[in-house]
């Protein structure tokens, strides 16, 4: 009787396959401990900013941080502006097992915002990748200068690591330097702003 041979790929992938179960048989669950271990994940820098109206800061008003990782759990606190209309978060970071899968897309969705009747001003709506801390988007946090007044733009900033793709975000507050706003939102309106110039508008 003839027996049937095996292709050396067969082998490998069979003595592959042995490898990772007879661990797994002989160890229990302790072969997957570390799937369980939670990693520490950068959802936000330290944020400090002011708020202004007509040149005037504005005190006693709520500012809210809302912070949202994968798991889709939303970290929310808020602070309230002091006389000189200043206000301050903490840097927040989490604990969790996310990391650990081999299939993720890790990302932060980062919002501050002022809420009020007539709806949401943004201080800064965006989406940081990965988990660890990224500088630029620090650096824009460590201080928000924020008219009220100012219309709500999307603008680009620099990306250090890669100059052809550049980090955006959301807001109506300014930066005297890596400030690239290119869109106008106004009334439900969508506006192109050409040149980087806020003067120079056209209805999208």
């Amino acid at each position: 009787m003839n027996i049937p041979s095996l292709s050396p790929r067969f082998v490998v992938l069979l003595i592959l396959v042995c490898a990772v179960i007879f661990p797994v048989i002989s160890q229990g669950e302790d072969m997957f401990s570390w799937f369980r271990k939670k990693k520490e994940v950068f959802l936000s820098p330290e944020v400090k900013g002011i708020v202004t109206e007509n040149g005037q800061p504005v005190a006693n008003l709520e500012i809210i941080r809302s912070l949202i990782y994968i798991d889709e759990k939303v970290h929310r606190d808020a602070a309230i502006t002091d006389e000189n209309g200043r206000f301050h978060f903490p840097k927040k970071t989490i604990l969790s097992s996310i990391p650990n899968k081999l299939i993720a897309e890790h990302r932060v969705s980062q919002e501050i915002f002022i809420e009020r009747e007539d709806g949401l001003t943004p201080l800064w709506v965006a989406t940081q990748a990965g988990i660890n801390e990224i500088p630029e988007y620090s650096k824009k946090l460590s201080f928000l200068n924020c008219q009220i007044t100012d219309p709500h733009v999307v603008f680009e900033f620099k990306n250090q690591k890669n100059k052809y793709r550049n980090y955006v975000a959301q807001s109506i507050c300014r930066w005297e330097e890596d400030f690239l706003p290119y869109k106008l939102l106004k009334n439900g309106k969508q506006y192109r702003i050409n040149n980087y110039d806020l003067t120079d508008l056209t209805e999208i």
